[in-house]
């Protein structure tokens, strides 16, 4: 873990030697554990891990601007499959200028270096594996007018994903490139304004995704768009915060089949509803047509249903549960997934805000094609804080 203690010294050292700094904030988290499953595919290999995680965020004013600011690294190491071992490392900075009363400016970029590693092909006393190093580059921009009694925005942002060449565990061989990049770019406008004891909102939303021209038919990848049409009503109800936001989406692309439905509804409903003083239930409900981070090579109609309940046993000891289930139909071939994920995580609060959480994760894939089902069952324990 080289990297994360080169980071924690540079952390720690612009942290304590510059005052500026001072009302910063260090988030640590230490751990480890085990897994039924460490690839999360139908290798089902079980190994054990060690992870740790350390970031810098703070503000500061320069100039009637408000600067907000974070430097992360976490590490993975995987001590039976070396090649997996996770590294990365990225920093974070937010722009806001009040432009005058009514008008706010906005303006955000981050970008992370990141080493990962996985299985290439897995037979019977053969386990080629290999690594590679990803960059995720991030930026957007914004501007937020008050006028009439509501609120206007509008966003642009874009998200490059650019993979780097892989490393095969086998000596001798050359790098090869596994996968294309691709860059999503995104334009949001809409307006907020109070009714009915809540607030009332109406969004209109173009999503592109494009692809480099050669990668295209070498990795399966190629470009599509979306146009998203919602409204949405929030509002406190008692104990009870409810957000629901419904509309259509359409998606177009040289490359999607005559055969597929291009318009699809969108859907985003969130429920907190604290039922005590020490037992809080939250759900999500969500529909929207994927582009990025995607297994298709066009996109996917991605469902996802989630409750999470939290519960305090004692005054230091938190007992929390959740789940979620994931369904995802392929725009480019006919293929569905599901994702069920159960998580139960006991956390202790210990002195000085600091931590200590036992975790078990159990999740389960099942695919259009059986054969690549698979299932995971974790155990981790972290401790975790910030000073």
């Amino acid at each position: 873990m080289r990297s994360l203690q080169a980071m924690l010294a540079t952390i720690l050292l612009v942290a304590g030697g510059n005052p500026s700094l001072a009302d910063s904030t260090i988030d640590y988290t230490f751990g480890g554990g085990r897994t039924s499953n460490i690839f999360k595919d139908t290798t089902r290999l079980p190994a054990s891990f060690a992870e740790a995680a350390l970031s810098l965020r703070g503000s500061f004013d320069l100039e009637e601007t408000d600067i907000a600011y974070a430097v992360t690294t976490r590490a993975r190491r995987v001590p039976h499959y070396r090649f997996a071992d996770e590294r990365a490392a990225g920093i974070e900075i937010g722009l806001a200028r009040d432009i005058d009363e009514a008008v706010k400016f906005t303006l955000r970029g981050s970008i992370e270096h990141r080493q990962t590693g996985d299985v290439l092909l897995a037979l019977p006393g053969l386990l080629i594996g290999y690594r590679q190093a990803d960059i995720l580059a991030n930026a957007s921009t914004g501007l937020t007018i008050e006028h009439a009694g509501g609120k206007s925005h509008v966003t642009a942002s874009l998200a490059r994903f650019g993979p780097g060449k892989a490393r095969l565990t086998i000596p001798g061989l050359p790098r090869v490139q596994l996968e294309g990049g691709n860059t999503l770019y995104e334009v949001t406008g809409g307006h907020i304004r109070p009714l009915f004891g809540g607030e009332v909102g109406a969004t209109v939303q173009f999503r592109t995704n494009r692809i480099p021209g050669d990668p295209q038919d070498n990795f399966e990848r190629y470009p599509a768009q979306t146009l998203r049409g919602s409204i949405a009503f929030g509002r406190v109800f008692g104990a009870v915060t409810l957000l629901a936001e419904a509309g259509l989406v359409r998606v177009e692309s040289p490359d999607l089949g005559a055969s597929v439905d291009p318009t699809r509804p969108f859907l985003k409903t969130e429920l907190a509803w604290a039922i005590t003083d020490t037992v809080a239930l939250k759900g999500k409900l969500s529909r929207d047509i994927a582009l990025a981070d995607i297994d298709d090579p066009l996109g996917e109609d991605v469902r996802t249903v989630s409750m999470a309940l939290e519960t305090a046993l004692t005054e230091k000891l938190k007992l929390s549960l959740a789940f979620e289930q994931a369904y995802s139909d392929w725009l480019a071939y006919d293929y569905r997934t599901r994702t069920n994920a159960t998580t139960a995580t006991l956390t202790y609060t210990l002195e000085k805000g600091a931590s200590v959480a036992l975790e078990y994760s159990h999740l389960v894939r099942k695919e259009t094609d059986e054969t690549a089902n698979f299932k995971v069952n974790g155990l981790a324990a972290r401790f975790q804080g910030s000073f």
